[in-house]
């Protein structure tokens, strides 16, 4: 005898790249909160804290290329939910 699920998997709309980390000013030490986008981009941020430019740098492109994998992982995982309810 077998059953047939039906599965729903909410909340799935899950990308890395839009989690904040805290970053400390080299500067006065202050936090600043950046995306894991922003690292990516490289973007130049002005700390809260003393107001000097912060340039980012996502040495080796390792941010990038951890995002990338984090969301192909998360798209792997909502297909194989999505599989469970056929």
């Amino acid at each position: 005898m077998s059953f047939k699920l039906n599965v729903s998997f909410k909340g799935s709309d899950f990308d890395i790249a839009q989690r904040t980390i805290d970053l400390k000013c080299p500067q006065c030490q202050a936090a600043n909160s950046v995306t894991l986008s922003q690292v990516q981009s490289e973007e130049t941020i002005t700390c809260v804290g003393c107001k000097k430019k912060i340039r980012l740098i996502d040495k080796d492109k390792s941010v990038a290329k951890t995002v990338s994998k984090v969301n192909e992982a998360m798209g792997d995982l909502k297909k194989a939910v999505e599989d469970l309810g056929r």
